[in-house]
């Protein structure tokens, strides 16, 4: 990505922090952090990825919440935004910190293991 492409990935990212915790507080999907936002070299279509904390919801149902209210969310994004054209959103739900986890517990059965063998 370009220095520019860049500098609009973080100010959206910071901005859809700031308004999934105010404005959309009614959607009850817990905790959403947006957890990396990358652009097109057009700047015209940002893919986010958001992690949910604390839901009680399967992922599934909580990313048909966010994408059914997309529009609200790209307005929301444009009334805090100063860039010639307001990218289109696309959300993907964020499994690095599931896939760290399972690594994580591989792992430990894996010392569990070595330390019964011993």
């Amino acid at each position: 990505m370009t220095h520019r492409t860049e500098k609009v990935a973080e100010e959206i990212k910071h901005k859809l922090n700031s308004a999934m915790s105010k404005d959309l507080m009614e959607l009850h999907l817990g905790l959403v952090t947006i957890s990396k936002v990358m652009m097109t070299p057009d700047l015209r279509i940002a893919r986010v990825y958001v992690t949910f904390l604390g839901n009680k919801e399967p992922i599934e149902k909580c990313m048909e919440k966010i994408n059914i209210r997309k529009k609200h969310i790209r307005f929301i994004l444009a009334k805090h935004l100063k860039i010639k054209y307001i990218p289109d959103l696309n959300f993907y739900y964020d499994d690095t910190l599931d896939y760290a986890d399972k690594i994580n517990k591989l792992l430990n059965e894996v010392k569990k293991e070595e330390h019964g063998e011993e």
